[in-house]
């Protein structure tokens, strides 16, 4: 199945039903929803829906408190829902996370993780418009490296092809 847009959006691989917690959430509670859930971390969200922080196994074991607010990571790199996948990726590589809230008007709407980059990964490919040759990867390539046209479309893989 061929798309004709070069780039995948954050909306269409985002998990949208996010287990968040409030800031008044007791930390023993959060390790349950880690655990319950099979996730590795949990945005932290006010009344409306803004992203506060993050709590991740991470924090759980490093920091000491009784509530999420005591123990959340502030510095959360979060995107818009139209951020390109390949820009969420180069994030989660760069800044060393593991998820990246989705925020539609200052609330959030989703959530992208390394699972769903994975998922991407795996279900997509830069095919050569000339040759047929294709690259999995978030990036478009320069050059076909079996016969050096400069001409990809984007396809995807319907999931076990």
């Amino acid at each position: 199945m061929t798309d004709s847009i070069d780039t995948v959006l954050a909306h269409e691989i985002m998990t949208r039903d996010v287990i968040t917690v409030q800031p008044s959430t007791p930390v023993d509670e959060i390790a349950r929803l880690l655990v319950q859930h099979r996730i590795t971390g949990v945005p932290v969200v006010d009344d409306e829906g803004r992203v506060l922080g993050i709590v991740s196994e991470f924090d759980l074991i490093a920091k000491r408190g009784r509530v999420a607010a005591d123990v959340m990571s502030t510095d959360v790199i979060a995107v818009s829902e139209d951020a390109p996948a390949e820009t969420i990726a180069d994030l989660i590589v760069q800044r060393r996370v593991r998820r990246v809230p989705v925020l539609r008007n200052g609330r959030l709407v989703g959530i992208v993780t390394r699972a769903d980059l994975v998922r991407l990964f795996a279900m997509t490919r830069w095919t050569c418009v000339q040759c047929g040759y294709f690259e999995r990867g978030f990036h478009r390539p320069e050059v076909c490296e079996g016969c050096g046209s400069r001409e990809f479309t984007l396809q995807r893989e319907p999931p076990g092809m």
